[in-house]
């Protein structure tokens, strides 16, 4: 899709912190500082998703959140996805968030450094 944010980063046409990727998917660090799972075919929504690639998404899922609630000792995970503009959905390419919460209310700065740093925590966690 020519004007779709998260296609320019799977086609490498805009710099990311890529933590993890294969044929189907690619797992990379938010704006906000999260992990989000993103299929590599642009799929709008969850109405358009296929089987295959829904099993894909949520196995992906299991792993991306076991490395980061280990690599941020977060005392949780906060999984969550939306579908169509009234839902919240920004950008029109199926994507699920994988949050880490703590106990205290803690966040994450958003600065590059600490998207490179995620990205490389949560990294040495799925080897």
């Amino acid at each position: 899709m020519e004007n779709c944010v998260f296609c320019k980063i799977i086609d490498r046409e805009i710099p990311s912190f890529i933590i993890d990727e294969d044929d189907t998917l690619i797992v990379f660090v938010s704006r906000e500082n999260h992990p989000l799972i993103v299929p590599k075919k642009h799929i709008p929504n969850i109405f358009e998703l296929d089987d295959e690639t829904a099993a894909a998404i949520m196995k992906k899922a299991i792993k991306i959140a076991t490395a980061t609630k280990a690599a941020l000792e977060s005392d949780g995970i906060y999984i969550t996805q939306t579908n169509g503009e009234a839902a919240g959905q920004d950008v029109f390419h199926y994507h699920m968030h994988i949050y880490p919460k703590w106990s205290d209310q803690r966040t994450l700065e958003r600065d590059d450094k600490s998207r490179q740093d995620l990205a490389e925590k949560i990294k040495e966690k799925l080897l």
